[in-house]
């Protein structure tokens, strides 16, 4: 009988059966193996005669690898049961060849990914072969890295969404966010760090976003929206970028780095980007390049090498580089110094406001927050806050000890981070990128009370900027934004003694 694909998954699944060390008839294994064929949608066994060139297929691989028949029969009772012979209990309990074990290492980091899966359980005994092969030996060769358990659980019905041209409600959540339904049309899956991202639009939207898997709480057909396409190129999509964020500014930087000559081996063998060039090297280190868009995951790249690698331009990246290099110095001092132990530390000054200077213009605001001597004083460039998003971190600290607010959604957005501790709270402000050269995280510890009343006061403050109507080009009016920001929660925490 050849060889095919639909003999090899049926040979699977008798071996599955008399493994049980049970016995079956004819018409109880075509059964059995006719369910599964059927939910793969493959052909189905049409007559006895299949079944018993199936089983005689078996039996001659049994026969030329242990010289003997494993299938067995015996007839009783007008009917012929099979099972496998005493002492035989898989025909995959060979080991596997050298060039096998090869072949399979060459993909398992792969097949890490999708082991587990319903649709590729054909997987999960290969990886059992190999390990029993390798490691049932005692010797460990090799060890991969997979993503999440969430993220693996979620892998195939996204894949099959996409090849199905499917449109998908996702319950999605961020840290410190509440979990949102989006409504996606999914077309790209991409993992990055151990972690998958599906690339997607929102339903409405106009750009592909990236979303990470271990943020799905739960994915869903839609079949109310219709499906849209995209005509995205992924492969261009990635030509100049690190990571999977698309940043806002999608400028491509001609970025040039000086690399330690320690360093080389690994951005010979592991380059940043696809685009990496070395244009100078000699025994003291080398000059490299890169032609990509400046985002996040970029970031992270160049401080992984941050003691042996240094960005040379573009100016305005080195000089940023260099603050987010003073910024971890100042953490390390304080750390050292002792500044966060609050025992016996006098609370610091905590105020915020909007500052709403040009009462004709709702865009002529910015925002101030003091904490103690230290000010940080910044313009607001993005309009799209979720004004309930804040109200929910004012109303968390309240009953929980940490929450981070983030001004501005951007890909470095500044923070304002809270850890309560008693009735004081340790405040730790991040600035973003695009606040001024001198402004640095700063820290204190201030009276709870005082610091969610000088956020949420400050930010009913906020709403008087917007028109009482709606105006063309203004996404909000004063009472959308008032209602949002408005907590019954906080007004009754203010109100405590």
């Amino acid at each position: 009988m050849p060889r095919s694909k639909d003999y090899s998954y049926r040979e699977m699944i008798y071996d599955q059966c008399f493994s049980t060390g049970k016995e079956f008839t004819c018409k109880q294994l075509m059964d059995i193996v006719n369910k599964r064929l059927e939910e793969r949608s493959m052909k189905l066994i049409q007559s006895r005669t299949t079944f018993m060139q199936d089983i005689a297929e078996m039996n001659e691989k049994f026969y030329h690898l242990y010289n003997q028949y494993g299938i067995v029969w015996e007839d009783r009772h007008k009917k012929r049961y099979y099972r496998y012979r005493y002492g035989v209990k898989s025909i995959y309990n060979r080991e596997l060849t050298q060039e096998e074990v090869e072949k399979l290492q060459q993909v398992r980091s792969l097949l890490q990914g999708f082991k587990g899966m319903p649709q590729f359980d054909w997987i999960d005994q290969m990886m059992a072969r190999l390990d029993q092969n390798i490691i049932g030996k005692g010797k460990e060769v090799a060890s991969f890295e997979g993503g999440t358990r969430k993220s693996q659980e979620l892998l195939m019905p996204l894949f099959n969404a996409i090849v199905n041209r499917q449109v998908l409600d996702v319950a999605y959540w961020k840290p410190f966010h509440d979990s949102e339904t989006i409504v996606a049309h999914p077309y790209y899956l991409k993992q990055y760090w151990r972690h998958w991202y599906l690339f997607a639009k929102r339903e409405g939207g106009k750009d592909v976003e990236a979303f990470a898997l271990d943020c799905m709480e739960s994915v869903k057909e839609n079949k109310m929206v219709k499906y849209k396409g995209t005509k995205t190129s992924f492969k261009k999509y990635f030509q100049h970028l690190v990571g999977v964020h698309m940043p806002p500014e999608t400028e491509v930087e001609h970025i040039e780095l000086w690399a330690d000559a320690s360093l080389m081996p690994y951005l010979l063998t592991m380059p940043i980007h696809e685009t990496q060039q070395i244009t100078e090297y000699d025994e003291n280190g080398c000059t490299l390049t890169l032609d990509v868009m400046i985002n996040y995951e970029l970031i992270q790249e160049l401080l992984f090498y941050a003691d042996r690698l240094v960005v040379k331009s573009p100016v305005h990246f080195r000089d940023s580089m260099m603050e987010r290099f003073d910024w971890c110095k100042e953490s390390y001092r304080n750390i050292k110094e002792n500044r966060h132990v609050h025992e016996g530390v006098e609370p610091v000054l905590f105020s915020f406001n909007y500052i709403h200077e040009d009462k004709d213009d709702w865009k002529d605001i910015h925002y101030r927050l003091c904490l103690g001597l230290e000010i940080l004083d910044t313009f607001i460039s993005d309009y799209s806050n979720d004004w309930g998003y804040i109200r929910t971190c004012l109303e968390r600290i309240v009953n929980h000890s940490y929450t981070v607010i983030e001004l501005n959604y951007e890909e470095d957005p500044t923070k304002i981070q809270l850890k309560r501790v008693g009735d004081m709270v340790d405040v730790l402000v991040t600035p973003n990128r695009f606040a001024s050269k001198d402004q640095m995280p700063f820290s204190g510890y201030c009276r709870c009370k005082d610091v969610v009343r000088e956020l949420y006061e400050g930010l009913l403050e906020c709403a008087k900027a917007f028109p009482k109507e709606y105006v063309d080009g203004c996404p909000y009016t004063y009472d959308v934004v008032y209602r949002a920001i408005n907590s019954e929660i906080i007004e009754n925490y203010l109100k405590e003694e």
